[in-house]
């Protein structure tokens, strides 16, 4: 039998580059995809296209900006500048390029994943040390059997990258722990993302995924925090959280800032708590502690200043005065919202 495709009074067309080579780890991916292929001009306000296809696809704010991500990665979408000025359907998106192309480091392009014969393949697992029971481990983590295809391309990551099967295993438990993700294709395109960053070895990768986990547990704890549930960040809120991540501020003294700000000016404005976290930094104030000893030595001062003085006193050198400084931050802050 026969069949014929209907296409009706219309038709949505994806990017030769999705199928068959990118096609997502999750369906909801290709969701978002197919609602942008479908009214392109999503796109023409990059704040406010994830509120929009939010609506559209009936999905999680956070899984759309996630599949924008992906597709941005895997070169379906690309930045108005970058696009083709013939195509009528990239000339939408005016999401502005991370950094100018001329800023951009170069990359040495790294060879290409080769695909083993059956025997190239057995040959590999038989000689390499350990590979063999770190993929049968991997299969584990999966809570699949892989297929032939699945375990040569595994056994190419290792043979031709170098990467050691603790790292594969490794990367398979953060996949599958912390994205919930399993399938071989999805664990095989990171791994070669961040081969490409220069995580190549298995320290590189505990150290980048404990630093991904740091960024990811401070801002959760920072939605909850400041009310902001699951909206996008705006660049001026992304810049102030990648700034006090930057300080290496905890939270415990993030919480400070915010209760200060919200005893002086009732509100949680995040300009004003970034106000006292600079404040901070630049005096070397980075923990909880410190911050309960300036308040701490603030209060003496005031105690003192009180107390009825018989005789001069020497001259103390000035320390640091928290509250004087929360009081010109705010006042600042104030004068430059004017």
């Amino acid at each position: 039998m026969k069949l014929n495709l209907m296409y009706g009074t219309g038709v949505i067309v994806l990017p030769a580059a999705v199928y068959p080579g990118n096609m997502p780890p999750d369906a909801s991916y290709l969701h978002v995809l197919l609602a942008i292929c479908a009214e392109p001009t999503v796109l023409s306000d990059a704040e406010r296209a994830v509120s929009e296809l939010e609506a559209k696809c009936h999905l999680p704010a956070a899984l759309i900006t996630n599949a924008i991500a992906y597709w941005m990665d895997c070169g379906v979408l690309a930045p108005a500048a970058e696009a083709s000025e013939g195509c009528a359907c990239t000339k939408a998106a005016e999401i502005p390029p991370a950094a100018p192309p001329e800023q951009l480091p170069k990359k040495t392009p790294r060879p290409a994943l080769p695909a083993y014969s059956s025997a190239e393949c057995a040959r590999i697992l038989r000689e390499t040390d350990g590979l063999r029971a770190a993929i049968d481990e991997c299969a584990r983590i999966a809570g699949k059997l892989f297929s032939e295809h699945e375990t040569g391309q595994l056994a190419a990551l290792c043979d031709s990258y170098g990467l050691g099967g603790a790292y594969l295993m490794t990367l398979f438990m953060y996949c599958r722990s912390h994205l919930g993700k399993t399938a071989v294709n999805y664990v095989v395109r990171t791994a070669l993302g961040l081969y490409d960053d220069g995580v190549r070895t298995l320290e590189a990768l505990e150290a980048h995924i404990s630093a991904r986990e740091r960024a990811r547990d401070n801002e959760y704890k920072l939605r909850r925090l400041l009310g902001l549930g699951e909206r996008a960040l705006t660049a001026r809120e992304r810049e102030y959280v990648e700034a006090w991540t930057e300080w290496a501020m905890p939270i415990e003294v993030i919480t400070r800032a915010y209760e200060i700000t919200v005893q002086n000016i009732g509100a949680p404005r995040m300009s004003y708590i970034n106000k006292i976290l600079s404040g901070w930094n630049d005096n070397g104030i980075r923990t909880l502690a410190a911050v309960e000893a300036a308040e701490a030595e603030f209060e003496q001062k005031k105690t003192a200043s009180r107390a009825p003085r018989k005789a001069p006193v020497e001259q103390q050198p000035a320390s640091y005065d928290l509250d004087a400084f929360v009081d010109a931050a705010i006042e600042r802050s104030l004068a430059e919202e004017k």
